[in-house]
């Protein structure tokens, strides 16, 4: 399999395509990242994620604009910066970003790999000067089977040659290129590469962001992360914990909560955040608790769903949300909620979460399938019904036998601190 400038004339780049058609001019793009002016780079770059990666997506023609870019990861001219990084910093993102594209891909069934007759239909449509015909094609599930096979697929196949161009890079003298070499090397290892061999980014490095980042990639490569649930940083701790072979460790769930509810806020502690952290650090902690929370830890992670409900999104609410509701509400809606459960239901009502329409139908699922009511003011009522003194459907601190207000008594649980 050829990497480099070879890869330019070996590919027949008439029968790959990206987000926004055929793949013809995606070579021309790629050799301008060689070139010595800084516009052409950035336009080169550019046209990497917008088209041969858009938002997240992988096409046919990202598989071999990969294998250029692994190519020629050691050309000195990638020395140049683009922005705050240099361009083989960025590349190296590029690879870890395509590798990651696939990876959901390859999780789901594989479609029947399309016939020569199909495979002509779709890049036929797609260089289309019909608009409707070009666009329609996107709807065809034979171009989805395309995108399965030649870009999942192919990007597997060539992930050991990947890596192996990732490797030497893991050392390299400047910082952000070793972050980005770490992440391109899990990256590609997830999705069939050798297992990286960190150690040398390990002793070299010399950043917070490159410790949290060698010990996130450790973890989800499959590596014991135990040793650094002590270390004198809670970044690390937090990134230990992380780890998919921790979720078994009280321990591991013990440094999450901490570190989400510290005095330290979690979003503030990298200047430059890991990819592991598309959005906030603070946020990742507590799903990641949230998804080992257990039969018996609803007061203990009550703080977490307090923290988390309130912005739920409606997609993410059976993730987020459902691990402690299970926890909290084992047999159901009781006829009198205990304590916990009362405050369950309290910041269940008082979220954000849409209860109608059609972003509601995941929320609405689960709180069928834990038998709790589906209208917001039926879970307040439901709070209500458990308070002392409260009688089902009648609220908390209302007017009752002889109309003295029956409250209950104040009192807070521990919290997590802002952030």
């Amino acid at each position: 399999m050829s990497t480099g400038t070879d890869v330019l004339a070996a590919t027949d780049w008439n029968r790959t395509f990206h987000a926004y058609g055929p793949g013809t001019d995606v070579p021309g793009h790629l050799a301008l990242l060689l070139s010595d002016d800084p516009a052409d780079r950035s336009r080169a770059l550019d046209h990497l994620y917008s088209a041969v990666i858009h938002q997240g997506t992988v096409y046919s023609a990202t598989v071999p604009a990969a294998r250029y870019v692994a190519g020629v990861l050691a050309d000195p001219r990638l020395d140049a910066p683009v922005g705050a990084a240099s361009l083989r910093a960025h590349l190296l993102g590029f690879l870890r970003d395509a590798a990651e594209g696939v990876a959901g891909h390859l999780c789901e069934p594989a479609p029947p790999a399309p016939d020569a007759a199909e495979r002509d239909r779709v890049h036929a449509a797609l260089a289309s000067d019909d608009e409707d015909e070009a666009l329609g094609i996107w709807e065809d599930e034979v171009l989805h089977a395309l995108m399965y096979h030649e870009a999942a697929v192919a990007l597997r196949d060539a992930a050991p040659e990947l890596y192996a161009a990732v490797r030497p890079h893991l050392t390299h003298h400047d910082g952000t290129t070793r972050i980005r070499a770490v992440e391109a090397a899990g990256a590609l290892a997830l999705l069939g590469g050798p297992a990286p061999d960190l150690s040398g980014a390990a002793d070299m490095a010399e950043t917070r962001e490159e410790g949290a980042v060698i010990v996130l990639v450790m973890g989800e490569t499959g590596g014991d992360t135990t040793e650094f649930l002590t270390h004198s940083d809670p970044a690390i701790r937090a990134c230990a914990a992380l780890a998919p072979g921790q979720r078994g460790n009280p321990a591991a769930l013990a440094e999450l909560l901490a570190a989400a509810g510290g005095p330290e806020v979690p979003d503030a502690w990298f200047a430059q955040r890991p990819a592991y952290f598309p959005g906030s650090v603070r946020a990742a902690l507590l799903r990641e608790a949230a998804r080992r929370c257990g039969p018996g830890d609803a007061e203990r992670m009550l703080p977490v769903f307090r923290a988390l409900a309130p912005a739920a999104p409606a997609l993410r609410a059976g993730a987020d949300l459902g691990p402690m509701l299970e926890a909290a509400f084992p047999a159901g809606a009781p006829a009198r909620p205990d304590r916990v459960q009362r405050e369950y239901l309290r910041v269940l009502a008082d979220s954000a979460l849409p209860w109608t329409g059609a972003h509601a139908t995941g929320f609405a699922a689960l709180l069928e399938r834990l038998g709790l009511p589906g209208d917001r003011d039926a879970v307040r009522a439901l709070a209500a019904a458990g308070a002392d003194g409260a009688r089902p459907g009648v609220p908390a601190g209302a007017p009752t036998g002889g109309g003295r207000a029956v409250r209950e008594p104040a009192g807070r649980e521990p919290g997590f601190g802002a952030g």
